[in-house]
């Protein structure tokens, strides 16, 4: 189905290129003059339907970002525009093995809260376990927030606070 959509607007995409072109290449004569307003309409056309109809940039996380992430047993992401991919992965390197470390506590069912330092900002990190009714633990769920801007203590990148 969605092959079909991608298909059907491509076409109708094509067709009005053509009839803006020649209608407004057909109003103001097929000169050179005639052709460029055509163009420029059409690319300002374009770019106004991209700009309002497009979906905005797939950015899950940056650094000091306020963020929930709800992710499975393997630390992939479970839902959202990234599901599937590797929750490690969106974070900073040098805070990875740390974080590694906490979700598997919380997916053993334990809560954690751990900061650290990354470009001169505070992130915190609240990672829990996400329990059924019986206390299975099913996912684990990583809050990610954004501290109060701070100069750097040392010369290293990245540091934790338990």
């Amino acid at each position: 189905m969605n092959h079909v959509k991608r298909a059907l607007s491509s076409v109708l995409l094509a067709c009005g290129i053509v009839l803006v072109f020649f209608g407004l290449s057909t109003a103001l004569g097929f000169t050179l003059g005639g052709v460029i307003a055509s163009v420029a309409a059409i690319a300002a056309l374009l770019y106004a339907g991209g700009v309002w109809f497009g979906d905005s940039p797939a950015q899950l996380t940056t650094p000091g970002a306020d963020t929930v992430i709800v992710f499975d047993r393997l630390l992939k992401i479970a839902a959202g525009p990234a599901s599937g991919s590797s929750l490690l992965a969106q974070f900073p390197e040098p805070v990875r093995p740390e974080l590694e470390m906490r979700c598997q506590l919380a997916l053993r069912g334990e809560h954690t809260h751990f900061s650290c330092e990354h470009n001169g900002a505070r992130i915190s990190f609240d990672i829990s376990p996400v329990q059924t009714v019986n206390g299975v633990v099913l996912y684990g769920v990583v809050v990610a927030g954004q501290g109060r801007p701070m100069p750097a203590v040392t010369p290293a990148p990245l540091t934790t606070v338990a």
